[in-house]
Formats: structure tokens, C-alpha cells, sequence
């Protein structure tokens, strides 16, 4: 468990990268080629206690690169690793001497890209001392505290360029994801819960329903307020809805005028519930003053032989329907009978 509060990935460059990108596995095999020899080495040399160090290193972070690029949980917690890193650096400082000073600072650098901040920082430290040590033990004060500050100064501004990738990363990720002007989610992301609720029906047997909602004659909306209004009305139209739904629901802007709910978890009787007291609550609001606003809706729940096209095609047509018969209802996709009912108001 890593108690870092940025990035979830215990490993920083998996989180950014990702596994299965060239980033990620190249920075593995620059780790594995350079350590390897040097354990191999030590071992020919006699530094037993050393070159053990090294090797657990070594593959203490195989094993966790081979499961992260397998997309499995890590084996071994990253404590671990960053453990058996400074305890190598630290071995080599006292027995091979000054001209291993040198690797703190490229070790201390690789930590804090390949951790979470608080996770190299913690680990940053004792690096720091035991370096800090070695030189007061060996040489003046003031060239133990010339290093001293040396490395802290390299930790510190690591530390502090990687606080930044992670809020500019942060952003990223939520300008990918969601739509600018409502804050709902976007197609791409309804792409991805729509596979995972298929799964979880066709593995778990567990319902999930879609609600696809369209604002009823919004270009006249637009034609008489302007397209300022519009965009008032839907951002207010969205803010209304995640209000009314629950936290696991989830809202996407998927049109225009056209957003879809998805429940998960939930049945198509449920979701008729939740249709129509959405219906009759944006009816009743004032999105707009002295003018009415409504919306049309189509349900469809989760099938065994569904696809993610069929799925929001079923939903597109119950709200077509909807449309059709008259606006400001509610209509359902019967997929066992193959034809579409409405909710009852």
C-alpha cells in the first residue's frame, strides 16, 4: 500500500507512460543492464553482503516491472524496493569507499521518478544521511556539509518539479475526461464504463441501465435566447441531474443537447423511477425564466448478447420514440420482446 496522495501507481513512471508504452520498459532494462554487472562484480570481489544488496535490488524490481507490465498487482511493496536500494548505495559507500559517493545522487534521482513523492522522500533521507556520514567520517566537516547540501538541494528541486507533473498531470487527465463546458464526462470515457458494466453483466449477471436524455426543442432554445442561454441551460441542466443521482452513476455529455445516465447495478424498473422523477423534476425547474424546459429520455438495460453499439442504439431509439409520441416522457427498450413501452407517469 503506498501512502502517497498523488498518482494511484506505485510506480511513478507506469502512472505517466503507462506499462505497456516504450517509456516505462526501456527505463526497466536501463535499470536491469546497469545494476546486474555491478552485482555480478561484487560477487566476483568478495563483497558478499554488497552484492547481495544489489541482486534483491535487481529483482525485487523485476518481478514488480514484469507484474506492472502484465497489468497484475505488485509482489512486492515498493518500500521494499527503495529499502533495498539505499541499503546497496549504503553498503557500497562503506566498503568500496570514495569513488562510489557518486552514485547517491543518480540513485536518489531514480527513486524519486520511479516512486510516489512521499514514498522517494522517505526514502530520500537516509540516503541522504548515510552519504552525509561517510563524508564526515572520512573527510572535513565542511566537505561533508558542502554534499550534505548538495543532495538536498538535488532532492528538493526533484521533488518539487514532480509536484508539478503531478498537478499538470492531474489536469490532463480531467480535461481528457470530462466535457469542458458541463463538467459531465465525455464520449471516451462512456466508451470505457459501457465495456466494464457489459463485463460485469455478462461475468457477474449484474443489471445496468442507460438513460439517454435530449433537451426537447433546443435549437429554439438557442434561436430565441441565444447561444449563451443554451449553454446556461445545459450546464444547469447537468449540475440539476448529478444532484439527483447517486454518487456511483455516472453523467456524460455525449451530443450537443444529448447526455446518458448509466446506473449501474441497477434495473430497468429502478431506472424507470429514476427517468421519470428526472423528467418531472427538469420540468418544473426554472432553467430558463417564463419558459419551460423539458427533456425526452429512453432507457435500456444491460443483455447477455449486447454490444456497446446495440446497447446505446436500443437507448437511442426509446428516446426516438420518446420524441415521437409527443416529447416530455419517458419511453423503455423491451429487448426480450424487441419493442419499446412507456414509463408511466
Amino acid at each position: 500500500m503506498s501512502f502517497y496522495d498523488g498518482p494511484n501507481d506505485p510506480i511513478r513512471l507506469s502512472t505517466y507512460f503507462g506499462k505497456k508504452g516504450k517509456v516505462f520498459p526501456a527505463v526497466t532494462l536501463i535499470i536491469l543492464a546497469v545494476f546486474s554487472p555491478l552485482a555480478i562484480k561484487n560477487f566476483i570481489i568478495g563483497e558478499y553482503p554488497l552484492a547481495t544488496a544489489i541482486s534483491l535490488f535487481v529483482l525485487t524490481f523485476s518481478a514488480d516491472s514484469y507484474a506492472l507490465l502484465r497489468g497484475r498487482k505488485l509482489p512486492i511493496n515498493e518500500h521494499i524496493v527503495a529499502s533495498l536500494a539505499v541499503l546497496a548505495v549504503t553498503l557500497s559507500l562503506f566498503t568500496l569507499g570514495d569513488g562510489t559517493i557518486f552514485w547517491v545522487f543518480p540513485v536518489s534521482i531514480i527513486m524519486s521518478f520511479l516512486f510516489p513523492i512521499r514514498t522517494a522522500i522517505v526514502f530520500n533521507l537516509p540516503l541522504l544521511l548515510s552519504a552525509t556520514i561517510y563524508v564526515l567520517l572520512n573527510y572535513q566537516v565542511a566537505d561533508a556539509m558542502r554534499l550534505f547540501f548538495a543532495l538536498l538541494m538535488t532532492i528538493t528541486v526533484v521533488n518539487l518539479l514532480l509536484r508539478h507533473i503531478d498537478s499538470l498531470h492531474e489536469l490532463l487527465k480531467e480535461e481528457s475526461s470530462k466535457d469542458a463546458l458541463t463538467g459531465a464526462l465525455n464520449r471516451r470515457q462512456l466508451n470505457l464504463f459501457l465495456k466494464d458494466a457489459l463485463a460485469n453483466k455478462l461475468h457477474y449477471h449484474n443489471d445496468s441501465t442507460l438513460i439517454m436524455i435530449d433537451v426537447d426543442h433546443f435549437k429554439q432554445i438557442n434561436d430565441l435566447y441565444g447561444h449563451a442561454k443554451g449553454d446556461e441551460v445545459l450546464i444547469r441542466l447537468a449540475s440539476g441531474i448529478n444532484t439527483q443521482i447517486r454518487e456511483s452513476d455516472l453523467l456524460f455529455r455525449v451530443g450537443g443537447e444529448e447526455f446518458v445516465i448509466l446506473l449501474p447495478n441497477t434495473t430497468v424498473e429502478t431506472a424507470e423511477k429514476v427517468a421519470e422523477k428526472l423528467r418531472a423534476s427538469i420540468r418544473t425547474s426554472s432553467l430558463i425564466e417564463d419558459h419551460p424546459v423539458t427533456v425526452s429520455l429512453g432507457i435500456c438495460a444491460t443483455d447477455n448478447n449486447l454490444t456497446q453499439t446495440k446497447w446505446m442504439s436500443c437507448a437511442d431509439k426509446a428516446l426516438y420514440a420518446a420524441k415521437q409520441r409527443g416529447r416530455d416522457r419517458a419511453c423503455w427498450y423491451d429487448l426480450n420482446r424487441d419493442r419499446i413501452e412507456d414509463v408511466a407517469a
